[in-house]
């Protein structure tokens, strides 16, 4: 959306320019392209500011992990491993373990959700279900 609305924004200097230009004596060009310089900042300026904010909420989102996960959506990313022919991991599905799964660490004794697992190999898959 913010691309459509600079290349709208852009597209409407450019005709404005032209329209003034038209048939305008020297003097009058540098004016007209001093005040086309200024909307080109302001619409710059705007459009920085979008991109700020867009961030700045994207950044205020919680990380996904396997507790704020539905139920609907650990299906669907069953699902998702297995169209793509991915073991229950989200590894390929000839892949061999050591302790038979990569989810316990047997050097630190730590385990992992499997879909915490899932999230972490595959970062993207969320925008794959959609």
């Amino acid at each position: 959306m913010l691309r459509t609305y600079k290349a709208n924004q852009i597209a409407i200097l450019l005709i404005l320019l032209l329209i003034l230009l038209a048939g305008c004596e020297f003097k009058d060009f540098r004016g007209k392209m001093r005040w086309l310089d200024y909307q080109a900042g302001e619409l710059m300026e705007k459009l920085r500011q979008e991109k700020e904010d867009i961030n700045k909420e994207e950044e205020q989102l919680p990380p996904v992990t396997a507790d704020n996960l539905t139920q609907e959506l650990k299906e669907k990313i069953d699902q998702w491993l297995k169209d793509n022919s991915l073991n229950r991991y989200g590894d390929a599905m000839d892949t061999m373990y050591t302790g038979g799964t990569p989810l316990f660490n047997e050097a630190t004794g730590e385990s992992l959700d499997r879909f915490d697992y899932i999230l972490d190999k595959h970062p993207d898959i969320l925008e794959k279900l959609d």
